[in-house]
C-alpha cells in the first residue's frame, strides 16, 4: 500500500455561540447534543456507509493502529475523534487526485446533512494527502492542521437563511422564523426547531450515562435533571444562576508531542473518561448531601420536584465531552461545584511516567519555564449572573473568566478558578467590570484567579487559593450578627459593618483607617490572617508572586458571603 492517502479533518466552529444563542435551556442541550453527533452519529454511521467503503472490523477506539497500513483492502478508516476533530482515511483509488475527489464528495455530503439536522452550526474541513508511515505521520497531521486553520480564516460558510426584514423574525433567535412550532402555535426558524427536537434525545442520552446513580437505591428515575432553569432550584429572592465554564490546561501543547495517531487517540479517550469519572463523583456527592440541612437553606426544594415526583438535581450539564466543559447550577453552588469538579480531575492521571518525561522534555527545550502537570490540570470561570440574564453572554463572561485563570496557569500547569458577580441587567465584558468595577484608589479589588491545585512544590504564601478566600468568607461571615443581639456579643459585628467594609475599601487610606478604628471584629479577623498584634490599614493590600499591583482579597471574600454554601459547622 502506499504511504500517501487521502485524508479528510473536520472540525466544528463557533459551538459556544450556536450552543448557547438562547436562554431556553432546552435549546442549549439540544444543541449541545446535536454538535456532539455529527461526528459519532452522522458521519461514521450514515454518510460514510453510503459509500460502501470497507472500513476495519474493530472500532477505531479498539484499533491498535491505523490498519489501512496492514490491510491493503480497507478503503476507509476513521483514526481518531476528539477535541472537536474527526480525522479520516481514503485509500481506494491509485491515483491521489482520485483519492482528492472522493474526499470532498464526502464532506459535501456530510455538510449536506448537517444542514438538514443541525441548522445554523458551522463545520470546516481539511482535505490533503497524507502519509500515515509511523516516522511521518506526525509532521503530515501537522500540515493538516496548518490547512485547516487557514481555511478556518478563508472560508466563511453561509449556514442561515439570510433575515431580509420582509420576513417573520424568530423571538427566540433573531433569525428568520421559517418553520411553524405546532407546540406553542407560533414561527420559529428552523435552528430553534431542530435543537428543541433534539432535546428528548439529549435527556435521554444523559439519564442513560449516569444512571446508576439517579436510580440510587433500587428506585427507578429518582432523581432527574431539570429541563428548564427555573426549575434547578434558586431560592426565592435569590433568581441567580452560576454558569460554569471548564477546560483543560496547554491540551494543545500535550497533544502536539504525540509521537504517532495511536497515542493521539488514547490521549483523546483519556480526556472522555477522565471528564466522565469527575462529573459521575460530582453528581454522586451532590446526591449524597442531598437531604442535608445545607442544602435546605440554599436551595429552593419546592422547584427541585417534577410532575412525576422524581428529585431535580441542582445542576444541568450542558457540555459533558472531551476537555470543554460547561454547566449550570444556583448561583449559591456554583464555586463549590466548579471546585469540587476541577479536584475531581486533578486526582487522575493523565499521562503515563514515559510520556510525562518525554514531553516534559520536549516543552522544556522549547521553553525552559514552562512546566506540564502529570495530571489534566483544568481551569474554571464562574459568571454569577441573574436568571434571565442572556445565557450567551452568561456564557461568555464565564469563558472569559476561565481564560483570565489559564493564563495564570500557562506557565506552570497549574488548576485555577476565577468569578465575577454581575449585579442587574448590565452587559459588560471581563475588561469592563474589571476597569469599572475593580480599581480603586490603593489597588484591585478582585484578587483571582485562584489556585485549585498548584504544580509546583512552592507552598501558596500570598493566600491566592481558593480554600483561603472560602476561609476567610467564613470568619467574615462568622463575624456577623443580628443588631438585636449585637449589644450581648463582644466579638460580633453588625451585618451593615462588613457590607461597609466593602465599600470603605473602594475609598482611600484613611477611609480605611478610620474604619479599623471603630471595628474591632474585623480588626481580629486581620491579626488571626497576617498572625501578627499590630494591625495598619495597608493589612487589607499585598501583592500576589509575581504581580506588581497592590490587591484585596476582602471584597472577594464579602461578595461571595451570599453566594456559596455555609460552612458545615455552621
Amino acid at each position: 500500500m502506499a504511504k500517501k492517502v487521502g485524508a479528510i479533518l473536520l472540525d466544528t466552529r463557533s459551538i459556544q455561540k450556536y450552543v448557547f444563542s438562547c436562554n431556553k435551556l432546552k435549546t442549549n442541550v439540544g444543541a449541545s447534543y446535536l454538535v456532539d453527533g455529527i461526528f459519532n452519529d452522522l458521519m461514521q454511521n450514515i454518510i460514510l456507509p453510503k459509500y460502501n467503503l470497507k472500513m476495519p472490523d474493530i472500532s477505531w477506539k479498539k484499533s491498535d493502529g491505523i490498519q489501512m497500513i496492514k490491510d491493503n483492502t480497507i478503503k476507509a478508516e476513521i483514526v481518531y475523534i476528539g477535541g472537536g476533530n474527526m480525522l479520516i482515511l481514503i485509500n481506494k483509488f491509485l491515483k491521489e487526485e482520485d483519492n482528492l475527489k472522493l474526499c470532498r464528495d464526502i464532506v459535501s455530503s456530510w455538510s449536506l446533512e448537517i444542514l438538514k439536522k443541525a441548522p445554523g452550526l458551522k463545520t470546516g474541513a481539511a482535505i490533503g494527502m497524507m502519509n500515515v508511515s509511523e516516522d511521518a505521520f506526525k509532521d503530515s497531521l501537522d500540515d493538516m492542521y496548518v490547512q485547516l486553520k487557514q481555511n478556518q480564516n478563508t472560508v466563511l460558510p453561509q449556514v442561515d437563511l439570510p433575515y431580509t426584514g420582509l420576513t417573520l423574525e424568530c423571538d427566540i433567535s433573531g433569525k428568520t422564523a421559517d418553520t411553524f412550532d405546532w407546540v406553542d402555535k407560533k414561527w420559529i426558524a428552523k435552528e430553534v426547531k431542530a435543537k428543541t427536537d433534539a432535546y428528548k434525545y439529549a435527556a435521554k442520552k444523559v439519564r442513560s450515562e449516569y444512571k446508576d446513580i439517579l436510580e440510587k437505591d433500587g428506585s427507578r428515575d429518582k432523581y432527574d435533571f431539570a429541563s428548564e432553569l427555573e426549575k434547578i432550584g434558586c431560592k426565592e429572592g435569590e433568581s441567580y444562576i452560576s454558569v460554569i465554564h471548564i477546560d483543560g490546561n496547554n491540551m494543545g501543547v500535550k497533544f502536539s508531542k504525540c509521537k504517532d495517531s495511536q497515542e493521539r487517540k488514547k490521549l483523546s479517550l483519556t480526556v472522555v473518561k477522565i471528564v466522565q469519572n469527575a462529573f459521575r463523583e460530582l453528581i454522586q456527592g451532590i446526591i449524597d448531601e442531598y437531604d442535608s440541612k445545607v442544602y435546605d437553606e440554599v436551595l429552593d426544594k419546592r422547584d427541585l420536584i417534577d410532575d412525576k415526583g422524581k428529585k431535580l438535581l441542582p445542576i444541568r450539564p450542558i457540555i459533558i465531552g472531551g476537555d470543554d466543559i460547561t454547566f449550570v447550577c444556583p448561583a449559591r453552588v456554583g464555586i463549590e461545584y466548579a471546585k469540587r469538579f476541577i479536584e475531581a480531575v486533578n486526582k487522575q492521571d493523565f499521562l503515563n511516567d514515559e510520556q510525562y518525561e518525554r514531553m516534559s522534555r520536549e516543552v522544556k527545550e522549547e521553553n525552559k519555564s514552562m512546566k506540564l502537570s502529570k495530571t489534566m490540570s483544568c481551569c474554571g470561570g464562574v459568571a454569577i449572573v441573574p436568571l434571565k440574564y442572556p445565557f450567551f453572554r452568561a456564557y461568555q463572561l464565564a469563558e472569559h473568566l476561565c481564560g483570565s485563570a489559564k493564563t495564570k496557569s500557562r506557565q506552570d500547569d497549574s488548576s485555577l478558578i476565577d468569578f465575577a458577580i454581575l449585579y442587574g441587567e448590565m452587559t459588560p465584558s471581563l475588561e469592563q467590570l474589571c476597569r469599572y468595577q475593580y480599581v480603586a484608589p490603593e489597588g484591585y479589588l478582585h484578587y483571582g484567579p485562584y489556585y485549585i491545585k498548584k504544580n509546583s512544590d512552592e507552598d501558596i504564601a500570598d493566600k491566592s487559593s481558593i480554600n483561603d478566600l472560602l476561609s476567610l468568607k467564613d470568619k467574615l461571615k462568622a463575624k456577623v450578627a443580628n443588631n438585636e443581639i449585637k449589644d450581648k456579643l463582644k466579638d460580633k459585628v453588625a451585618s451593615n459593618k462588613i457590607k461597609e467594609l466593602r465599600d470603605v475599601l473602594t475609598r482611600d487610606l484613611h477611609s480605611q483607617i478610620r474604619f479599623l478604628e471603630n471595628c474591632e471584629g474585623v480588626r481580629d479577623i486581620i491579626k488571626e490572617e497576617c498572625n501578627t498584634k499590630d494591625i495598619e490599614a495597608k493589612a487589607f493590600w499585598q501583592k500576589k508572586d509575581g504581580e506588581d499591583d497592590l490587591k484585596t482579597r476582602y471584597v472577594d471574600a464579602i461578595e461571595i458571603i451570599d453566594f456559596t454554601l455555609p460552612n458545615k459547622e455552621d
